[in-house]
């Protein structure tokens, strides 16, 4: 009569195992809907033929930094080059500065769901010199804006973006790093 019994937990123990690899498979993908709509707000209005946006996210990987630790006020200075009419709005606070670098902090490496991308042609899964590598981005004061990292061959930068009129502009990047 044992022998029913460690069937029973065998098949218990394959459903587990199956179900796990279900979800961790899942996982790998980007999921939030706010980020396929800054997404597909950027590769509309910002389309370059000859850059091409890598299919899976950067945590990044210049020299193993994580992009939490390329954020201070000098990587973040948006006042200075936003259209004079932003420049308040463009200048973070170092509470601000805080809060992104805490939500950086959770930025891995994930792949886009084409699915849910609009713009398919500006992705690609091969690494050139003209791939760009961007973040998941992150909103922040009550979703009005957002920023995103983004790395290629020659730097990396953090841009900073504006929701108007249901869509996500750009208002100024700014270099954390040039080669």
């Amino acid at each position: 009569m044992k022998k029913p019994t460690i069937m029973i937990k065998i098949k218990v123990l394959y459903t587990i195992v199956f179900i796990s690899l279900i979800f961790s498979c899942k996982s790998g993908k980007i999921e939030s809907e706010n980020t396929y709509e800054i997404i597909n707000s950027i590769t509309k209005s910002e389309g370059n033929k000859k850059t091409k946006i890598y299919y899976k996210t950067t945590s990044s990987k210049y020299d193993g930094v994580q992009i939490a630790n390329f954020l201070n006020k000098n990587t973040v200075q948006f006042n200075l080059c936003a259209p004079s009419f932003d420049r308040n709005i463009a200048e973070l606070t170092q509470k601000e500065i805080n809060l992104l670098k805490e939500k950086f902090k959770d930025v891995n490496s994930k792949k886009f769901d084409f699915s849910k991308i609009k713009n398919r042609e500006e992705f690609t899964k091969r690494k050139t010199n003209s791939t760009v590598h961007i973040s998941e981005p992150i909103k922040f004061r009550n979703g009005e804006f957002a920023i995103y990292y983004s790395e290629g061959r020659y730097g990396g930068e953090f841009t900073l973006l504006k929701i108007e009129k249901s869509n996500w502009k750009k208002v100024c990047s700014s270099m954390v790093w040039i080669e």
